[in-house]
């Protein structure tokens, strides 16, 4: 019952210490609650795209709770050292570790308690407002958030494991460390540290090679896991520099004249001892700062990139679509008429495609003016492997291209389909498969196209025009005959019609066409509007929970911030005091103050830029991935991010500063 007493009456008298770890766990609590009760609610299946956003935000929950882990530790750690004096006073009296640690426990216990009161009362109230964002973001209807009760039980639970892994901190801490260790733990002063030249070089070496390998990916498909090499180098890389290379750095500025300045003599020396301190701290900020970045960028550029990538597949607003021969397509068309003209519906610009997508080609080697397949199916990507769409001139005629020439049956038309910086196709013939073909001409483009799967995701994209549908199924032919063996199933051609209606006339058409072909299972209706809104709300998850995420992020850097400022401040107090007994005025002690906080606050966001800046390449070809083709909106959508994170940061900047100066100058 006393110890009970005493750790009430420790949190109630000691709120200022415990103030900061319960906010950073109640924080932590209110992030993982939101992914978790939307994740577990019923009504996100209510929702176009529910399912979806249910497996995302399981993994989000994942991430969070190695994030929160990592925080927990952090806050908690900094809680002990503020207390080790008491801890250790209270080992002097006789209370004896046993008891301590009991204490400990219920202090523990108690936090545990009101972080999940506060994170859940908070976590609700914060979950409803994300799922009103969520439902407005990808258009739903539906807003009522039902909270699951198994998601709360499951927070407390989880937790609980984290508040279980604090105690074991703590027990080693005041077990391993005498009464003498704990009453010195907060004051003791840090050795200077020691300079190496070595690791400096390799931090050199790390970020050299991460940002060398992200600007030399060329497919993100193919190179992802260089690239997430490029990410572990770059981590590596940053904790070295601020543990070795800002240490190097300034014992160099040591050596110069310059150092013996008052003001450079004060700044080299407090900022020497600092980063020893603070370089993991620092380190931290950076990368979860560059995370922040990359996820909202990422989010944002996908989310805005949905509505031009699903027009590339849906030329026309509604699409009609068959694995069949191509000699009915005319009665289709026909009969499309009929269906509409039954409902009273206006449709146009009818086209009809006969072609096949996403045939995987390998080139032999060959002169540039010819174009010579392999028999031999390589693997995706490679530097030889192009994906082919073959169709016919009548077929782009259908789609509005007049200017298209007249072929004979042994030639062909070529487009270039591929992505920009990718080497041209431009030969004057092609062997495909046992059959040459002269080309005719090579097209710069054709429009209203459906763009094929992997237009997005390959740099190497040509697409073939035949004179007609003998030649296209001749080629088509050859082209089973030499490689469906070795993929395991045969490609037929497909016969797509297209053509435009109102959105509000979908439903009445649809009834319509399945009245008219009921007999026929071959033919599949879909719609732009529809197909738009599915993406949004596949999308719309990721973008989300990119959204929950760089809110973590953030907030778990104004944590550690916050925390640096306070621990920085209790240890610079003395520093400065003595100075100011030696004879530097209360101006000189500010200038120097504001200085060196400006200076390690600033650096971790100029690293963090220019990691971004190393990573940008790369980040712009995943987006590009969703059919954002103008360059300018991702750069515009960087910017943006950037200088509203700045802004974010510098506010963070302004509000623990002064924590800082009220306890250097009291």
């Amino acid at each position: 019952m006393l110890s009970l007493k005493l750790a009430a009456n420790n949190i109630k008298k000691g709120f200022k210490s415990f103030a900061p770890f319960l906010m950073a766990s109640v924080t932590m609590f209110v992030m993982i609650f939101v992914t978790a009760s939307i994740a577990l609610s019923p009504s996100i299946h209510k929702l176009r795209g529910g399912s979806s956003l249910s497996q995302i935000m399981s993994f989000a929950l994942i991430v969070l709770s190695i994030f929160a882990v990592l925080i927990l530790i952090y806050s908690y750690r900094f809680l002990q050292t503020q207390r080790s004096k008491e801890f250790g006073l209270y080992d002097i009296l006789g209370f004896g570790k046993t008891r301590i640690v009991g204490v400990a426990f219920l202090e523990l216990l108690l936090s545990y308690i009101i972080t999940v009161i506060v994170g859940t009362i908070c976590g609700i109230a914060f979950s409803k407002f994300l799922f009103l964002v969520f439902v407005n973001m990808i258009g739903g209807n539906y807003f009522n958030l039902v909270i699951s009760p198994g998601a709360i039980i499951i927070l407390a639970i989880l937790f609980f494991v984290f508040f279980l892994i604090l105690m074991m901190i703590g027990v080693w801490i005041i077990w391993r460390s005498s009464s003498l260790d704990l009453l010195r733990e907060e004051s003791k002063g840090e050795k200077e540290p020691k300079s190496n030249l070595f690791f400096a070089i390799a931090a050199v070496i790390l970020l050299g090679a991460g940002y060398y390998i992200a600007l030399t990916v060329d497919n993100p498909i193919s190179a992802l896991l260089k690239f997430f090499i490029a990410v572990l180098l770059v981590i590596f890389g940053t904790y070295l520099f601020y543990i070795s290379f800002t240490v190097w750095y300034l014992k160099l500025k040591k050596k110069r004249p310059s150092y013996y300045k008052p003001n450079n003599f004060i700044t080299t020396s407090s900022m020497l001892y600092r980063m020893k301190a603070n370089a993991v701290g620092l380190g931290n900020i950076t990368i979860l700062l560059s995370m922040t970045i990359v996820t909202v960028v990422v989010s944002l550029g996908v989310f805005l990139g949905t509505e031009n990538m699903v027009k590339t597949f849906y030329t026309r607003e509604a699409q009609v679509f068959s694995v069949s021969p191509n000699e009915n397509r005319e009665e289709t068309i026909d009969r499309i008429k009929s269906a509409a003209d039954s409902k009273k519906i206006d449709i146009d610009n009818i086209a009809n495609l006969y072609y096949v997508q996403d045939l995987q080609v390998d080139k032999t080697p060959s002169s540039k003016d010819k174009f010579i397949t392999s028999n031999k199916l390589g693997r995706s990507f490679d530097k030889d492997s192009y994906y082919a769409t073959m169709t016919t001139i009548q077929s782009l005629q259908s789609l509005g291209n007049k200017k298209i020439p007249s072929l004979k049956d042994n030639q062909v038309l070529l487009i270039d389909l591929s992505k920009k910086n990718s080497s041209t196709i431009n030969p004057k013939e092609v062997t495909w498969y046992g059959q040459t073909y002269e080309v005719k001409e090579n097209l710069k483009s054709v429009k209203d196209f459906p763009s094929s799967s992997t237009s997005t995701i390959s740099s190497k994209n040509m697409m073939i025009v035949f004179a007609n549908d003998q030649a296209f199924e001749k080629a088509l032919a050859n082209f089973n005959k030499a490689i469906s063996g070795q993929q395991g199933f045969e490609n037929l051609a497909n016969t797509t019609i297209l053509f435009d209606l109102k959105p509000v006339d979908e439903k009445r058409f649809t009834k319509a066409f399945k009245e008219e072909f009921k007999n026929n299972k071959d033919l599949t209706i879909s719609y732009r509007s529809e197909a738009l809104q599915d993406q949004r709300a596949e999308i719309g998850g990721l973008v989300f929970v990119g959204f929950v995420l760089g809110i973590s992020f953030i907030l778990g850097a104004a944590l550690i911030i916050y925390y640096k400022q306070l621990s920085e401040g209790a240890q610079d107090k003395r520093s400065f005091k003595i100075l100011q007994e030696v004879g530097l005025s209360k101006e000189e002690v500010q200038k120097t103050i504001k200085s060196q906080v400006r200076m390690i606050f600033f650096l971790p966001l100029v690293i963090t830029i220019c990691h971004f800046a190393g990573a940008y390449l790369m980040i712009e070809k995943i987006i590009m991935l969703f059919d954002i083709t103008d360059r300018s909106v991702i750069l515009t959508i960087s910017l943006v991010t950037i200088a509203i994170l700045a802004f974010i940061y510098y506010l963070i900047y302004k509000a623990t500063s002064r924590v800082y100066y009220k306890i250097v100058e009291r």
